[in-house]
């Protein structure tokens, strides 16, 4: 097996010390190149498709056109700053309670469920 690029590694890197909460691949490329000095697009989205791919990433829709990811983890929720763009995952699973709702009145098993929260974080809010 091929040892992986330093793009690679340092992308894991990155993903891994959670420096910040879903990545774009546009942040990611910005954070390699400051850590290597250069990267491509191409070798960081090829990077992301991997571990997309091997299971060890979720992608995140958050509703504003761009994909991010994230190292994959037990299920939570999203916020989103919708002044600047900060992304936080809130710590508890706010739907448990409306999966078994949900169950009861349609039968179904609720096997999972995405919710992205919109709102202004402490910064943005204390600017107002």
């Amino acid at each position: 097996m091929p040892r992986p690029s330093p793009v690679t590694d340092e992308v894991r890197r990155l993903l891994e010390t959670q420096e910040q909460h879903a990545w774009s691949i546009d942040e990611l490329l910005a954070s390699v190149r400051s850590s290597l000095g250069s990267a491509d697009y191409s070798s960081v989205f090829r990077a992301v498709s991997q571990f997309e791919r091997e299971g060890m990433l979720d992608r995140i829709d958050l509703g504003d056109g761009r994909s991010r990811f994230e190292m994959r983890e037990d299920h939570h929720e999203h916020i989103r700053c919708e002044r600047c763009g900060r992304v936080e995952e809130v710590p508890v699973c706010v739907l448990d309670d409306a999966s078994a709702q949900v169950h009861s009145l349609t039968g179904f098993k609720v096997t999972s469920h995405r919710v992205v929260f919109g709102g202004l974080c402490k910064e943005c809010s204390a600017r107002d």
